[in-house]
């Protein structure tokens, strides 16, 4: 673990991160550094639900990176990321392909989920050599898919966190989900990349994820003819190994955002054929002007305007053409804040797509909803140290209650920074103590059947309320799209039950601030405060 110290104040410190996530462009920076009081190691059975006699302590451990942070500084006061070893059990279909009993192998010892990050980040590793867990879910509709080591029925479900299931009513099986986990210090959310497999049978791959082999394995097991292909494999599975690299047709970079592109670049060293597709405005920093082959290895076959009802919208870049999957994916390209980057006036974009077989409207970052469950990859030991009502105490015991406590306590860090109930010890320095109160900030979070996160309403939309509008209004409206349900690249997903009105209300804020607002303090406290910072000085 690489631990970075600084003797400047919270809020600079809060400051310079915020500025960094966008010259980096990274849409949200969040706070949370916590400093447990004992120095034990513990293990975590992550499939077990948990007890009090769940967590043991331990010298030594094989099957986990133990996160070791400094005694007695302030949370706020350190930057500190923890690589952690996700050892969760991998069940791998029964198959006498030897190429599939290779990725077994690979499984089971941890290699197919190693990686190395080449471009400095703000989000674990930061740089260098990590390892992340892949799950996948089939999003179609026509079967419902998870993981088991048998062949599935016609009806099977998914295994969550806490032990319940989530069942999948399908039609058409030619979408899928494909998870990691973002983490900023003992912070975890999830990370998502949408495959489609269009009609010719080959692959759309949108937003890749750290190029592990088991990412790549999983996505392409969704290409016809290999297993998974038809729904067969679900999340915590292998995916089978008969779909080669020419199986994926298409990249997609669909938002300005680093942690959806980082990754392009491995990835098509992996799918050299695949064509490369990006919103528009894509940039370098601190150097601007680098060529595309070397930021994501290879000439972008275009950007992306706006595509929908059988017509094409440039958006006025000279590289604008019309991909040969619009026919089955239309999108609509979100210009949001403007900022100075490099010193060169650079505008946020968003692009979203529109898969019309399985009615999906596929975002990045524009909108979510929060699990009020905790997501199947957290590390339970993580969600523990997060939980602690202060930084001071021990460590708890590990029950279900503490655990989702810290999935709670995580959502308002992130969302907003410094949240309302986050409280400095004045008795204690270096101390922070979470006040009565937080749960209910939570929930008006969670309630929400769809979020436009507090990130990139204050920060990003504020800037350019009639071009949101604008791009509101064709998702909704203009497009004629009839989408049912949304995957977003972060949080929940499938949201279900989610059309274009539904959508629309999610917008009503631009009408009327006072609509849907967040709590005013935890916008006065951190995000409100930096964004203004930061506002006025890129």
């Amino acid at each position: 673990m690489e631990v970075y110290s600084s003797c400047h104040n919270r809020f600079a410190i809060a400051v310079q991160a915020m500025q960094l996530a966008l010259l980096l462009s990274l849409p949200t920076i969040i706070n949370g550094w916590i400093t447990p009081s004992s120095s034990s190691t513990l293990s975590y059975h992550r499939n077990v639900k948990p007890s009090t006699s769940t967590i043991t302590t331990t010298k030594t451990t094989t099957t986990k990176t133990t996160t070791t942070m400094l005694d007695g500084t302030s949370r706020r006061d350190i930057l500190s990321t923890t690589v952690a070893s996700l050892t969760a059990s991998v069940l791998v279909p029964t198959t006498t392909n030897n190429n599939a009993n290779a990725l077994e192998e690979l499984l089971l010892d941890g290699e197919s989920q190693k990686y190395k990050l080449k471009f400095p980040t703000l989000f674990a590793p930061l740089y260098g050599n990590a390892s992340r867990k892949t799950i996948k879910r089939s999003l179609g509709r026509s079967t419902t898919t998870t993981t088991t080591a048998s062949a599935p029925t016609s009806t099977t479900t998914t295994p969550t966190a806490d032990g319940s299931s989530n069942n999948i009513n399908n039609d058409a099986n030619n979408i899928w989900a494909l998870e990691q986990n973002l983490e900023l210090g003992p912070l975890q959310t999830p990370l998502r990349c949408t495959v489609i497999q269009l009609n010719d049978g080959t692959l759309w791959v949108h937003a890749p994820l750290a190029p592990t082999e088991e990412f790549f394995q999983l996505v392409q097991s969704c290409a016809s003819g290999t297993l998974g292909g038809t729904g067969d494999v679900g999340s915590n599975a292998a995916g089978g190994t008969a779909g080669g690299p020419a199986v994926v047709s298409h990249v997609v970079v669909p938002t300005y955002a680093l942690e959806h592109k980082v990754f392009v670049k491995d990835c098509l060293e992996r799918w050299p054929e695949a064509q490369l597709w990006t919103s528009p405005n894509q940039f370098s920093f601190p150097f601007r002007g680098v060529s595309e082959e070397f930021v994501f290895g290879k000439r972008v076959s275009g950007v992306l305007g706006d595509c929908y009802g059988g017509k094409y919208y440039s958006n006025g870049d000279n590289n604008n053409v019309i991909p040969p999957w619009s026919d089955e994916i239309e999108y609509a390209t979100l210009y949001g804040g403007t900022f100075n980057i490099g010193g060169k006036q650079t505008t946020l974009s968003e692009t979203a797509f529109f898969h019309k077989s399985s009615k999906t409207l596929i975002v990045t970052d524009a909108v979510a909803r929060i699990p009020k469950s905790i997501p199947e990859l957290n590390d339970p030991e993580k969600l523990l140290l997060i939980s602690k009502r202060s930084t001071s105490d021990p460590m708890p015991e590990d029950t279900p209650e503490a655990r989702l406590a810290g999935w709670k306590k995580t959502v308002l860090l992130v969302s907003y920074f410094f949240p309302e109930h986050e409280e400095p010890d004045p008795s204690n320095l270096g101390v922070v103590t979470w006040t009565d109160g937080w749960e209910e900030n939570f929930v008006n979070l969670a309630e929400r059947k769809l979020l436009v996160p507090p990130v990139v309403r204050t920060l990003l939309y504020a800037q350019n309320p009639m071009g949101v509008r604008r791009w509101v209004d064709i998702v909704s409206r203009e497009s004629g799209w009839d989408f049912d349900r949304i995957v977003p690249a972060h949080f929940d997903a499938p949201i279900e039950g989610v059309g274009p009105e539904e959508f629309r209300d999610g917008f009503r804020f631009l009408e009327d601030e006072s609509v849907d607002a967040f709590p005013l303090e935890d916008l006065r406290r951190g995000l409100r405060p930096i964004a203004d910072f930061v506002l006025k000085r890129l």
